[in-house]
């Protein structure tokens, strides 16, 4: 690592002691309100399926749903592609291993279906046991039953949305630092968006990779990645040796740097990888550091 004047203002004054002030410094969470439950995107889902919704309520308390539900699929063929949303099932091709051997099911959107179709449709319904819940009444209305579906297939987006809050965190810093020393930056900035902006080639371990950062200030260009990680886990490990070889390429070609930008409690329980890639790069730091202007005075200063 380089060790910079900046350190010494919070009390930093050898790697060891700067390896310690980064992990000292994780933070717990960069959540914001909007992290938990992303309402336009869900709202937007339930009203693409809403009218088919209404159709399939007709359904409920009826006695013989098996001949009603294939009566309403005739009737109503658009209505298919909607059951398997009801148990929390985005794909439109389902495989179930029944009796010993895989049984593939299709809800495809087709202006109609054949008897065949319809009847193997009805079954998948009725064991998976959609059928239950709509004779026994325990669904009110599909429409806000399906507000709650769609609420918790989110829960498996805030993955991304944790990385996306991250990077607008980052951002914050990085615009501010340009707007005020008159940089200039791109994010998600791929080899050839830089090289298209700037007129310069950087190196790159990846021909699809985007940098989530690439900040020119004067004749130097910084190379970010961005991340954050709250739990644990192997995949901490090939992340910090990915970074370590990054910088290793990058460091190649003359007045381009690397930074890599980092936190989250995760890496408390992968320690070791980390040290390794702090002691091996240039520079790991992390938002306690850019609040603390490290950041600014890297690219500002030309280190």
């Amino acid at each position: 690592m380089k060790m910079i004047d900046k350190y010494k203002e919070f009390g930093v004054f050898s790697e060891k002691a700067a390896f310690e002030y980064l992990l000292a410094n994780l933070k717990d969470t960069i959540r914001t309100y909007d992290f938990f439950v992303a309402w336009e995107k869900i709202f937007g889902n339930v009203l693409k399926v809403e009218v088919a919704l209404n159709i399939l309520n007709t359904l409920i308390g009826k006695d013989d749903l098996e001949n009603k539900l294939k009566e309403l699929i005739r009737s109503y063929p658009e209505i298919v592609p909607v059951i398997p949303l009801l148990i929390a099932v985005r794909e439109t091709s389902i495989k179930v291993a029944d009796m010993g051997s895989d049984v593939e099911y299709s809800f495809a959107e087709r202006k109609r279906y054949d008897d065949d179709e319809i009847d193997r449709i009805v079954y998948f319904a009725s064991k998976c046991g959609i059928l239950n819940i709509l004779a026994d009444k325990s669904i009110k209305n599909l429409v806000d039953y399906y507000l709650g579906v769609e609420v918790g297939l989110d829960t498996n987006a805030r993955k991304n949305r944790s990385g996306k809050a991250m990077e607008n965190l980052i951002e914050v810093y990085v615009k501010t630092i340009c707007d005020k020393h008159g940089y200039n930056y791109i994010a998600q900035a791929s080899v050839t968006a830089i090289k298209a902006e700037w007129g310069r080639d950087v190196p790159t371990d990846k021909s699809q990779r985007c940098f989530d950062f690439a900040i020119k200030a004067g004749e130097n260009i910084y190379l970010l990645e961005v991340n954050y990680y709250s739990g644990g886990g192997t995949k901490l490990k090939s992340v910090a040796g990915e970074f370590k070889s990054l910088f290793e390429l990058v460091k190649q070609e003359p007045k381009v740097g690397f930074i890599w930008v980092t936190d989250g409690p995760g890496w408390l329980t992968a320690q070791h990888p980390l040290l390794e890639t702090f002691n091996a790069t240039d520079y790991v730091i992390n938002i306690k550091m850019i609040e603390n202007g490290l950041l600014e005075e890297i690219i500002t200063k030309g280190l």
